[in-house]
């Protein structure tokens, strides 16, 4: 990757931690950090989305 996409994923996934997974995949940590990480890339897209989309930007 771009030291710019390493940045980006450490500051904003980081690490393992487990206590984010879900518990159904707790016995399988590479999945799990795998969901984690897709959660957590949607959600920042959807407010991304959600901030582009504001009356503001039109002002």
């Amino acid at each position: 990757m771009s030291i710019l996409m390493d940045e980006l994923y450490y500051a904003l996934i980081g690490g393992p931690r487990p206590e984010l997974w879900p518990e159904y995949l707790e016995d399988n940590p590479v999945q799990a950090h795998g969901m984690y990480c897709f959660r957590e890339g949607l959600r920042l897209g959807l407010r991304l989305a959600a901030e582009a989309a504001s009356p503001e930007l039109g002002e």
